[in-house]
């Protein structure tokens, strides 16, 4: 597991590398409880409420760990990867020592009516964060081939499972 800390950052709180991670490269687990999203907290927010959905009506809740605060990009340096039953942050472009993990927070999301504003501020920035059905085709797309998308997401809309080969 790579070096991580937990520093201030334009977003509030957010996870820094203090090493250099490699392309590909597990940067860290999630942990938390497994809840229904009836039983996601009401109103839902962003800034107070950590849940990372992980299939249809399903979410990772909150760890209490520096999990909790891998802030959103709509350029981000990681993608979450769905292995046998973990769920991992893995490095889709070298990471540099000292910069914040990102991801974008809508490669996971599926009919979650819940958005938010982004403030990323990356070139590409789109503005919203929402579900990856509205993401557009070339960005879907480009999730898709580094094998960030999960499983879930890629039978409802696409009818097959990823032909990316998952890493261990």
């Amino acid at each position: 597991m790579k070096k991580l800390v937990l520093r201030n950052s334009k977003h509030g709180k957010g996870v820094f590398t203090t090493q250099a991670i490699n392309a590909g490269n597990e940067v860290l687990q999630f942990g938390g409880p497994i809840v229904g999203s009836d039983e996601l907290p009401k109103p839902y927010s962003a800034e107070n409420d950590y849940y990372l959905q992980i299939g249809k009506g399903i979410f990772l809740g909150p760890s209490g760990g520096i999990d909790d605060y891998v802030n959103h990009s709509c350029c981000p340096n990681t993608g979450v990867l769905f292995y046998s039953g973990i769920i991992k942050l893995v490095a889709v472009v070298s990471i540099p020592a000292g910069s914040e993990i990102t991801f974008d927070y809508s490669t996971t999301m599926d009919n979650f009516r819940w958005k938010m504003d982004c403030t990323c501020s990356s070139i590409n920035c789109r503005h919203k964060i929402k579900n990856f059905v509205e993401l557009t085709p070339i960005i879907q797309g480009q999730y898709i081939q580094l094998g960030v998308v999960p499983d879930y997401i890629l039978q409802k809309y696409f009818g097959r499972n990823s032909v990316i080969p998952r890493h261990t």
